[in-house]
């Protein structure tokens, strides 16, 4: 493999179709098969791997900056396209360049994030007919379009889960998207908050209830909570806009407590002082850091919020329960 990065990569004569937020591991496997070859013949060309290739679900592939180059290369795509939609070739998951060479690794456990399956009916949308595998930073993710909530179990008997009878659920998860477009990366610092002073929501329909012994809290508290959490995040909202625009008061702080102590219910309010105590007013001299995007604005608590972090990772207040070993078999 000596000189590798020196040799120019053919395009391969079939190309395959971007999943938004796919893992690596995943696009790689399906690139490989549309083009007849194993996945290990296709990661000999793009550089010298540390370990032997495994199936997608298992764990992501990671990519030095050479190897990425390579790849974009042989799949026909530009770089900055691929790195926009495979969530791994962020640069933050980049492995080093060491000596320069193109390199790959499949670890035996992801940096960040998790792995979870891609909604078939939105794959089959983009002309995908065989499994898919997502790197989203939480063990779950929701699919509004097609009513579907997945998660990383690996449940052969419930891959997932139909919330198509659960509008709210839906209602909630456009409203979190909205909340990301007008605050950017501290929405997700917000919704990380939330997550962990929630519980239930009460709209959720028995079906659901009901499923949660079998399914396992790991597996059932952030389903059944997750309308509640976007409520909570969404009035946490209110008070970070004026604090990071640096209009929030102490008295109107306040204010914001009594109201949303009201909104949220009494057994908030000692929640709710903990989070003020991390999100203290800011000062004008405070320096403020403009996110890429320039609409997100970082100061702390939340001063990091890669990509791939979890809310246990992104929350500033004490987490809940965490999954276990046994609901994350593989990561």
């Amino acid at each position: 493999m000596a000189g590798l990065d020196r040799v120019r990569v053919r395009e391969l004569p079939l190309h395959v179709r971007f999943m938004a937020g796919e893992s690596t591991g995943s696009y790689v496997t399906r690139l490989a098969g549309r083009n007849g070859l194993e996945v290990q013949q296709l990661l000999d060309e793009v550089g010298q791997g540390s370990t032997r290739a495994v199936a997608p679900h298992l764990t992501e592939l990671y990519l030095n900056r050479t190897a990425a180059e390579r790849l974009a290369a042989l799949a026909g795509r530009p770089l900055e396209v691929m790195r926009r939609a495979l969530a791994s070739l962020d640069t933050a998951y980049l492995l080093d360049d060491g000596d320069g060479a193109p390199a790959w690794s499949f670890p035996w456990s992801v940096q960040d994030g998790y792995l979870v399956r891609a909604c078939a009916l939105c794959a089959a949308r983009r002309g995908i007919g065989e499994p898919a595998w997502m790197m989203v930073a939480d063990p779950w993710h929701l699919c509004a379009r097609h009513a579907r909530w997945s998660d990383n179990s690996r449940d052969p008997q419930t891959p997932w889960i139909d919330v198509a009878d659960w509008p709210q659920i839906l209602a909630a998860e456009r409203q979190r998207v909205a909340m990301e477009r007008r605050l950017g990366r501290t929405a997700r610092a917000l919704f990380a908050d939330a997550h962990t002073m929630s519980g239930t929501d009460p709209s959720a329909p028995d079906r659901l209830r009901s499923m949660a012994d079998r399914l396992g809290e790991a597996r059932a508290a952030p389903l059944l909570s997750y309308p509640h959490t976007v409520r909570i995040a969404r009035v946490l909202a209110r008070a970070e806009r004026r604090r990071l625009g640096q209009e929030l008061t102490a008295d109107s702080y306040k204010d914001w407590f009594t109201r949303s102590s009201q909104e949220l219910g009494p057994r908030y309010r000692g929640v709710l002082r903990r989070w003020m105590e991390c999100h203290k007013p800011v000062p004008a001299p405070e320096p403020r850091h403009r996110g890429e995007s320039g609409r997100a604005v970082l100061v702390a608590p939340h001063t990091r919020i890669a990509p791939l972090d979890s809310v246990h990772q992104l929350s500033c207040l004490p987490s809940g329960p965490v999954a276990g070993p046994f609901d994350r078999p593989f990561l």
